[in-house]
């Protein structure tokens, strides 16, 4: 017999469920003393699972600005390739490549500059051995106001991370 088909393997897999529906639902409850408490109850649980999520893209004061983060691969004879993170689409993207969303996100900021060179010897790594230069840059523009009838915003750019190879 299965566990999912004993009434015991349902017990067990039925107070899963609910402690994770209870672990989200703390981690979501208005800042104060609740939340706070129920973080520190439930917090290992949501963050092990990888179910914490931050409401504040909904929040009354979203961001403003839209950045992305892209590389420039410069070869021994003087060619250029530019990688971009991984991205599916909009419909797969969300699935396949969220933790590379979380990854550039901390990748473009200033307090995480201890993953630049790190990537950039990755990059150099992984599109072989005669890569002489890697240009981490970040790309940013103020996010245009649906229905303003504006231009979209110029993107500006900005090369935060240089890493020269012999």
């Amino acid at each position: 017999m299965r566990i999912e088909q004993s009434p015991v393997g349902q017990a067990v897999i039925g107070a899963f469920a609910l402690l994770v529906v209870l672990a989200v639902g703390a981690w979501n409850l208005p800042a104060g003393r609740p939340h706070d408490r129920a973080v520190s109850a439930f917090g290992p649980i949501t963050q092990g699972l990888g179910l914490e999520q931050d409401w504040a893209l909904f929040a009354p004061d979203p961001r403003s600005f839209g950045v992305a983060v892209y590389a420039t691969l410069t070869y021994r004879d003087g060619h250029t390739r530019r990688w971009d993170p991984p991205h599916n689409g909009v419909f797969v993207a969300p699935y396949r490549t969220y933790r590379w969303q979380k990854y550039v996100e901390r990748l473009r900021a200033d307090d995480y500059s201890g993953l630049w060179d790190p990537t950039a010897r990755w990059l150099a790594r992984e599109y072989g051995p005669a890569v002489t230069k890697v240009v981490l840059t970040r790309t940013f523009r103020d996010v245009a106001i649906p229905g303003d009838g504006k231009p979209r915003p110029q993107a500006g750019r900005f090369d935060f991370y240089t890493l020269d190879l012999p």
